[in-house]
């Protein structure tokens, strides 16, 4: 029979691995940095939905986005501009996924799959970029 310690200790390393493994499939990272291999098909669909959700407001050459926000689209102002910026794909997918600075919309429109595209389609073509990117609060 297990001490009551013990018993404790176990159910805070299990409630531990759970929530990892719970925390890395949400985001589906592979190991750190994002996902193990990155096929051209999904670098071509995260183009895709890049220019079509994100891309109104955030600036990024790769995709050819100007990111100006408009009316009709996502977001009336323009958000920062990648073209400098090194985003990587766990970044990516933590600031898409929130729910403030005009990502409501976005996090409603793209399924879990389209967000590890667009997240690795933006972290593959950044990855060179000197200038790391920071979140924001507003």
């Amino acid at each position: 029979m297990l001490r009551p310690s013990r018993v404790v200790l176990l159910l805070l390393a299990l409630a531990a691995a759970l929530a990892s493994a719970s925390a890395t499939e949400a985001l589906g990272i592979a190991g750190a940095g994002g996902p193990t291999v990155t096929s051209s098909a999904t670098l071509e669909t995260g183009k895709r939905l890049y220019r079509k959700y994100c891309g109104q407001c955030h600036a990024l050459r790769a995709a050819r986005a100007a990111g100006f926000g408009n009316d009709a689209g996502l977001g009336k102002d323009g958000g920062p501009s990648f073209n400098n910026l090194r985003v990587p794909f766990s970044l990516s997918v933590l600031l898409m996924t929130q729910r403030s600075n005009g990502h409501e919309l976005v996090s409603r429109k793209l399924t879990w799959t389209q967000v590890r595209q667009v997240s690795a389609f933006v972290a593959a073509v950044t990855k060179h970029h000197t200038v790391l990117a920071q979140p924001t609060d507003g």
